[in-house]
């Protein structure tokens, strides 16, 4: 690692832009920070710590192809920078970072949250422990196996637990939440949109996303929630909105007021 100069050469990896995007915002108004580049797959992300050194990585643990533990177990130890992963629903993950005080940051993230995970890490790239930080590594890496083994062998949950019970039409309809798509406001309604048909349903759009879990459900628009979990990519539009096109094909409008929202939840 290169820790000579005055500032810190930091690599921003995460698959989704809006993410890079938030990060990056972040980190810019820290003087002592040196973004040097960025990537959205772990092949790239491998490539990038090999060539350009960093001293500090801020790291999504779930990506497609090679996951951020993936990218760690390919780097040597003498060229693993301080790590901060980034994450939004590895339980295991989180409990494994605690165990081990590996930093890490929570999607959606605030502001004073992230500012106190960076100042931890520059403080660890001036400290020089490249063998104190592989160990701690490799012990997350074990801690969660070990983790994984006990949930694996816990009691699992009924099979109706965490579904939504949705009054329809005079009946009762129970729905599970991953199989929705995206909510609109319609009046005194809302239109649930899921994977096999669209059900209106008397109740406020604010009421219905207190039932959902806000890791996967965020509001796009005044009138819209989309369920992140069926969000294809997210692409800029006019005066600083978004579009969102989901995994049916659908587009749905993000406005200005609540693009920020969706980028803490990337």
């Amino acid at each position: 690692m290169n820790t000579t100069t005055a500032t810190i050469r930091t690599l921003i990896v995460d698959d989704e832009v809006l993410a890079r995007e938030n990060v990056e915002a972040l980190l810019k108004s820290d003087p002592e920070i040196q973004i040097v580049a960025q990537c959205g797959t772990g092949a790239q992300a491998v490539e990038a710590i090999k060539q350009l050194q960093p001293d500090l990585l801020f790291l999504d643990v779930q990506m497609p192809g090679l996951t951020g533990f993936d990218v760690l177990g390919k780097i040597p130890a003498k060229l693993l920078p301080h790590v901060v992963f980034v994450t939004a629903y590895d339980h295991f993950a989180l409990r494994a970072f605690e165990v081990q005080a590996v930093d890490y940051v929570l999607k959606p993230f605030h502001r004073a949250r992230f500012a106190e995970a960076l100042s931890r890490a520059k403080a660890a790239v001036r400290d020089h422990d490249r063998q104190g930080l592989a160990r701690r590594l490799d012990e997350v890496m074990a801690a969660m196996q070990r983790l994984r083994a006990d949930a694996e062998a816990a009691p699992k949950p009924r099979e109706g637990d965490g579904r939504l019970f949705i009054r329809c039409d005079g009946e009762i309809h129970v729905m599970a939440p991953g199989d929705i798509l995206w909510i609109e406001s319609d009046g005194d309604y809302v239109r649930l949109h899921s994977t096999d048909k669209s059900r209106f349903v008397r109740m406020s759009l604010h009421r219905m996303l207190e039932k959902l879990d806000p890791a996967h459900f965020v509001r796009i628009h005044r009138s819209t929630i989309v369920n992140l979990r069926h969000m294809k990519k997210a692409s800029p539009a006019l005066y600083g909105e978004y579009t969102v096109e989901l995994t049916n094909g659908a587009k749905l409008k993000v406005s200005r007021t609540f693009v920020h929202d969706l980028k803490a939840h990337l």
